[in-house]
Parts: C-alpha cells; structure tokens; sequence
C-alpha cells in the first residue's frame, strides 16, 4: 500500500478539524511552563510563538487561532496545527541525545511507519533522482546545514526542540534513488507517532517547494 498523501483527504486541509480538547488543554497550561519546556515565547495579547520550519508560527489558544509570520494570508492546514499543538503540549525540557535513529526504531514505528503511514520520500526521490546537488540546496535554503552523508544530505531544525536529518542517495544505472529520514532519539518523548508522520509530511512539502524556487 503506498503512503498517504495527505492533501487529498479533507481532514488534513483544514485546521478547525483540531480536536477541541487539544485547543482547551493548552488554554489551561501555565506559558511560563509551556514556554520552558517547548523553548516557544508568549505574549497575552498574540499567544505563543515559535520557529516551525522556514517560518515562525503564532498560535493563541484562548481564540484558537494559528497564523504564519511571514505568510499570514494562508491558512494553517491540518497537519500544521497538530503538529505545532502537539508540539506545544507534549514537548519536554529535555536535551538532545545525540543518537540518531530511523523511524522504524522509534517507540511503536516499526508498526506505525508502514503502509499509509510510510514516511513521505517518495517524491523528493523521484524529484531528485539525479539531483543531490539540487536537493542539498533545496534544504538549505530552507535553513537547513550540511550534514555531508550519502550524496547529499541537511539536518532541518524543523522545531526548536526537534531536528530532522535527510540523507540523499542518488540514481545510478544500478540503483533507484533513496533517501533516509533519521531523527534525534528524544523526538517520540516530543512528538505522538501522528505528529511526526505529520511533520515529515509538512517538512517534504517545504522541501519541494525549495527545490522548485531553486530550479
């Protein structure tokens, strides 16, 4: 079964599709606990803030709203708002392990990252199948730093606490191209299985479009 591609399920495009009680439970956390452990900033008036991607995300939940910096006439998807509710929630005030794993050896992943839920690769390997350099700059200018693996590879801070490693094997006359996900062993103390799924999705998504702009 191939992955899911979000976008053309109606669930995943609109925001106020958020459980309310994530909304309400977040309304009730302290920001000064919040903001320590998810290393996000709150002010009364706008709510928190912090970077997610190439921008920074506002999200106040006493009106439940989400708005982008630099982009705020586009709405926050679905995935955008759990990610970054979820995020706020469930991070923790831990550091980074420093070990790096794949999906599969995540807390539950073997199970989880399959099927429907296979982490999104398949378009940046069909994008650039013959195209590390291509991909490395599509991750850097996203924000992303040379991590120098495979043929071309980027380590994203996709969140304060959370970053993302894109390793790149590119196409030869024997191989089909290949790309490796691999996270920080804390991401599943931050982040349920859903919300990294969706995250790796938000984070190819961003990636294309950098690649596109490149080209």
């Amino acid at each position: 079964m191939p992955s899911l591609d979000p976008t053309e399920i109606s669930l995943y495009r609109e925001a106020d599709k958020i459980p309310p009680e994530y909304w309400e439970e977040l309304n009730h956390q302290s920001p000064e606990e919040v903001c320590r452990r998810s290393l996000a900033t709150h002010d009364p008036e706008t709510g928190y803030a912090f970077p997610f991607l190439n921008d920074r995300l506002h999200c106040r939940p006493d009106t439940r709203q989400i708005h982008w910096e630099r982009d705020q006439a586009r709405s926050p998807s679905f995935q955008e708002a759990l990610v970054s509710l979820m995020y706020l929630l469930r991070t923790r005030e831990i550091p980074l392990s420093g070990i790096k794993v794949n999906e599969k050896e995540l807390n539950g992943g073997a199970l989880f990252f399959r099927g429907p839920h296979a982490l999104s690769k398949e378009p940046l390997e069909k994008k650039f199948a013959r195209d590390p350099q291509g991909f490395l700059q599509a991750g850097l200018a996203l924000g992303g730093i040379a991590t120098h693996r495979g043929d071309g590879a980027f380590e994203l801070r996709a969140l304060p606490r959370i970053p993302l490693e894109y390793i790149f094997y590119a196409e030869d006359d024997e191989f089909p191209a290949q790309l490796t996900i691999i996270f920080d062993r804390t991401i599943d103390r931050h982040l349920p299985l859903d919300a990294i799924w969706a995250l790796v999705n938000l984070a190819t998504r961003s990636i294309l479009k950098a690649g596109d702009g490149a080209h």
